[in-house]
């Protein structure tokens, strides 16, 4: 058990995170941030880096975001987390729609794995990503 616990421990030091973007709705009842989460394998960082789009309820004035350095996250919902991504961008058209833009990213959405298309009373919305991911080839890839 001790063992296990201090694994655990480690673990959470073989990732770096890196805050890319955070925008709050019009009323800051919620904040969205983009987040790259890189792990370090043998001291070095691993080439297969993940994009989280989180979504987080705040109360206030509370800042910027806060993620403690390669922690879950906790309070966090998590509305999207694609590996092989390229930039991303945030905006929110209306209080309760959050806009997530495929800047080029290569990603296609039926490639994204899990995504929400709601969170709570916040609906999300995708655009520009192409019909197929780059590295597929055909239409909208290489």
């Amino acid at each position: 058990m001790l063992t296990l616990l201090g694994f655990v421990g480690c673990r959470a030091g073989q990732r770096q995170d890196t805050v890319l973007s955070s925008v709050t709705n019009a009323s800051h009842t919620y904040r969205a941030t983009i987040l790259l989460r890189e792990y370090i394998v043998d001291g070095h960082v691993d080439n297969s880096p993940t994009t989280y789009v989180l979504l987080d309820k705040i109360a206030g004035d509370s800042g910027g975001p806060d993620y403690e350095q390669g922690q879950d996250f906790r309070d966090s919902q998590i509305v999207m987390k694609p590996k092989q991504c390229g930039p991303l961008s945030l905006r929110w058209p209306d209080d309760n729609t959050l806009k997530i833009t495929c800047e080029k990213c290569g990603l296609a959405l039926s490639a994204l794995g899990e995504h929400a298309n709601g969170v709570g009373a916040i609906r999300v919305q995708y655009d520009e990503f192409p019909a197929v991911s780059s590295w597929e080839g055909g239409p909208g890839g290489r």
